[in-house]
């Protein structure tokens, strides 16, 4: 039986667990992956050699097969399947995978016994590596194969010739249509126009008018007016049409053509069917034309009746779930329609499935409901959405209901020594235990995500992030509960929301949005370094970091920001109240933080200004934060906030509401 307990602060473990002691990797391994490194990073293409272990193989197979390949170089198709067949969730395992099969792909680079060998061992995920399969196989097995690549944009010509060739008669009428349906929703258009031989009259005329229409032709115009009128309603179509009337600088044309809704249901390319309509919808929102945006949003028919969102691949989900929600919101807070609204948002929740949406959907459909006067039906939906009080929209939902966000109710799991066994023996533990043991700490934090990916149960979760306390990686711990928190594993709470080292004293009234800020930035992974290069705990970029240490009367040097901790919170802490007292508010000083203060100030003047205002004022704003990465940033640092609040509640300047968040300086 697994008992529950509510975390306390006291009970909120911030130290090293007692647990067994971590053996240390083999010496001579790391010391020959020190110099594999090295010899790579002068620019070898060698595949390693003689390794003293087998893991220590792994890794460096791994860091030469995810560099770089050199011009002319082409490594052995046969390895790359075997470390890829060996390694599956390992870091980058997708990006060499895509490399690999480009050379098995390519006739050039692989000869048609490696490449048929490497396809039976690691399946085709591309279009090309699919066309280049079916022309190695043979029987029934190759013409599946031929006609599911047919179907998918981006083959090249020459795999697209070899294709036609060898199975031209396989290919039907329908198999065509459909492809070059889907290689102008990709906007391929000169492919395209290579299949228009192999259409019917009617298929012709529509694809030479989508085709005139996405190249800006003369005759785009009269070539759509006139296609048969079985496709008049066609969403690609309207699609290319709406694509060439802004192109022309008719962008009221385009946005009342997709307002309309005069398209038949269900888009043969529904992801970037909805991607255009959010982009026009959210232009005509932002220049207050909230009718025109909700018509766009909620006419998009992108779906055919009957189909069931949870169905649809994720990337679909996710602009479906957005589109909704966009229309949702508009009619309730810019139309004040609450009745037609709450529709919009019930819709939400049938396309989402993790519990950080789901809370969105009905702290929303909660809103939607109490403005058309329906309180039971706010009540219980705020309910649903404040049972996951670790979430943005749950503690707001919390507050709706009258009480202050609850910590959650955690599982006392204590993990065998076999589940410490199964995590820490896995190839993704003795990695990361050989790379944390050799100072390979960039390499090392890929390996933490990858291994919190990896873990199926709450036992083997918790088992990972004590192993982060032991092998001092306490972002171990922080990625491990973003992995099991959408399956409704809360055993590793009380791991996930670390403390910044004791060397690095934060100043009292900045405590709680630095640890918030610093979750959200780096995980609290002290050598964390973004593609855009902000460094460190708090992230801080090398000119924003160098102005402050002016500011304090520090030196500024670029590589303490990660060997640091303290001179990087320092910074960073004193940036965030910067910009804390430039605001005079704490949910607009986090999304400078995030995108800068001019783009905040640029924001205000676009989207008025919500300080004085009600709470509701203060969400509707950061709801209107453009950059959606900015957006998800305030939700989470602000949820955070909370989270530390409730865990520190003696703290300075603690706030377990975010309401308080969104409007206190």
């Amino acid at each position: 039986m697994t008992l529950q307990y509510r975390l306390s602060a006291a009970a909120v473990v911030v130290a090293a667990i007692a647990a067994p002691a971590t053996a240390q990797s083999d010496p001579a391994s790391r010391a020959w992956l020190a110099q594999q490194f090295a010899s790579y990073r002068a620019g070898s293409s060698m595949a390693p050699q003689g390794a003293p272990s087998q893991i220590a193989n792994s890794i460096a197979t791994w860091e030469w097969l995810r560099r770089p390949v050199p011009a002319g170089v082409s490594y052995p198709l046969s390895l790359q399947s075997q470390w890829l067949a060996a390694h599956e969730g390992w870091p980058a395992h997708t990006t060499i995978r895509r490399r690999a099969e480009t050379q098995a792909a390519d006739q050039t680079k692989s000869s048609d016994a490696e490449a048929l060998a490497y396809f039976r061992a690691v399946p085709p995920i591309t279009s090309a590596g699919q066309a280049r399969y079916a022309l190695l196989l043979s029987g029934p097995e190759a013409v599946t194969q031929a006609r599911a690549a047919w179907a998918r944009p981006s083959i090249p010509q020459e795999l697209e010739t070899a294709l036609l060739t060898r199975f031209g008669s396989s290919f039907t009428r329908e198999d065509h249509a459909g492809r070059a349906d889907q290689l102008i929703w990709a906007g391929q258009t000169s492919a395209a126009a290579r299949v228009l031989p192999f259409l019917d009259d009617e298929a012709r005329a529509l694809a030479q008018a989508r085709i005139a229409l996405r190249t800006g032709a003369a005759d785009a115009e009269a070539r759509a007016a006139s296609v048969p009128a079985k496709y008049r309603r066609n969403a690609g179509l309207t699609h290319d049409r709406s694509i060439f009337l802004e192109r022309k600088g008719r962008l009221a044309e385009a946005e009342a053509l997709l307002a309309a809704g005069d398209t038949d249901a269900g888009a043969t390319a529904p992801e970037t069917w909805l991607e255009r309509r959010l982009t026009l919808g959210r232009t005509a929102m932002r220049r207050g034309d909230h009718q025109t945006a909700y018509r766009i949003l909620a006419n998009h028919k992108a779906i055919a009746p009957g189909v069931n969102p949870a169905t649809l691949p994720l990337s679909v989900r996710v602009d479906l779930s957005d589109t909704d929600w966009l229309a949702g919101w508009i009619e309730l807070r810019k139309l004040n329609r609450p009745e037609h609204a709450r529709e919009h948002f019930a819709r939400f929740n049938t396309a989402v499935t993790t519990p950080i949406s789901q809370t969105r959907g009905d702290y929303w459909l909660g809103r939607a409901e109490k403005a058309a006067g329906n309180q039971a039906g706010a009540t219980a939906a705020f309910e649903r959405a404040a049972r996951h009080s670790d979430y943005y929209y749950g503690q707001l939902a919390a507050e709706e209901l009258g009480r202050t966000p609850a910590l959650p109710m955690v599982p006392r799991i204590q993990p065998t020594a076999a589940d410490r066994q199964k995590v820490e023996g896995s190839s993704l533990g003795r990695a990361l235990q050989l790379l944390v043991d050799g100072g390979e700490a960039e390499r090392a934090s890929l390996f933490t995500r990858s291994l919190a990916d990896s873990l199926a149960t709450p036992t083997e979760a918790r088992a990972a992030a004590e192993y982060g306390q032991r092998i001092n990686r306490p972002d171990l711990g922080v990625w491990t509960w973003k992995a099991a928190r959408p399956r409704g594993d809360l055993a590793t709470f009380d791991l996930a929301y670390p403390r910044l080292p004791a060397s690095a004293p934060v100043p009292a009234q900045d405590w709680i949005i630095s640890h918030a800020i610093a979750r959200q930035e780096s995980s609290f992974d002290r050598t964390a370094l973004s593609s855009a290069g902000a460094r460190g705990l708090m992230q801080l970029m090398p000119a924003t970091a160098q102005d402050v240490a002016n500011k304090l009367g520090l030196g500024y040097n670029a590589q303490r920001l990660f060997d640091d901790p303290a001179y990087n919170v320092t910074l960073g802490s004193y940036y965030i109240r910067l910009r804390r007292d430039n605001f005079s508010n704490a949910a607009m000083a986090i999304a400078a933080y995030n995108a800068g203060a001019g783009n905040v100030r640029k924001w205000l003047t676009m989207n008025g200004d919500p300080r004085g205002g009600t709470t509701n004022d203060l969400i509707d704003w950061v709801e209107m934060i453009p950059i959606t990465e900015t957006r998800n940033y305030v939700q989470r640092v602000t949820e955070n906030a909370v989270v530390y609040s409730m865990l520190e509640p003696t703290r300075q300047g603690a706030q377990p509401r975010a309401s308080q968040w969104l409007k206190n300086p």
